[in-house]
């Protein structure tokens, strides 16, 4: 809401907004002229390719450090991406070249990108599931971590342990996992992990 507030003290109308997945797939039914997608949110990536289908300009909104994500997000059609941290400014300079049909990335973002494109590009693992998923929802490398660990049967606060993670930041990676796997619990998505292990070792 503080967003929103800012973007149209900065002079654009602002639609609507949304909480949680529904009512997200709901806004972006709308077609609004560019759509902000929050990478927290549960099933993004079909979010976005849902919202660039109905005629939007899609921003992928996250943190600086979230480059595989902001990969993902593009692929899946998202114009650009926008870091949480950023000025509204710079936000509303952003949603403004994104409606002129220009990519919507400040240089240190296109940066973190390009080096993670590098990485990817020069580091591919046989485990590496980005490889080897045949559609736009391809897992980061972390969240194949997870997937991982998950396939051991641990529980959250295991993983967390395990990768030095948060256990929100884990939860976060399980529900974009599974609605990349579309998978409909986290057996299902060991299940698929396991076949895929067979299937690329």
């Amino acid at each position: 809401m503080g967003i929103a507030l800012a973007l149209e003290r900065a002079g654009l109308s602002v639609c609507g907004t949304a909480a949680d997945p529904e009512s997200a797939r709901e806004l972006a039914s709308a077609a609004p002229d560019v759509l902000l997608v929050d990478l927290a949110l549960p099933g993004w990536g079909q979010l976005i390719e849902a919202a660039v289908d109905a005629g939007s300009k899609v921003i992928a909104v996250g943190f600086a450090t979230a480059a595989d994500d902001a990969l993902i997000a593009i692929r899946a059609g998202a114009c650009g991406y926008l870091m949480k941290n950023l000025p509204v400014a710079a936000w509303v300079e952003a949603i403004r070249a994104a409606m002129r049909g220009e990519v919507a990335l400040s240089r240190s973002m296109t940066a973190e990108l390009v080096n993670a494109f590098r990485k990817q590009a020069q580091e591919p693992t046989g485990e590496d599931l980005a490889i080897h998923l045949p559609s736009a929802h391809r897992l980061t490398r972390r969240e194949w971590e997870v997937l991982g660990k998950i396939a051991e049967g641990v529980t959250n606060r295991q993983v967390a342990g395990e990768l030095c993670l948060s256990v929100e930041t884990v939860r976060t990676h399980v529900s974009n996992i599974l609605a990349k796997l579309e998978a409909p619990n986290r057996a299902a998505a060991a299940a698929k992990y396991q076949r895929l292990r067979t299937h690329v070792g």
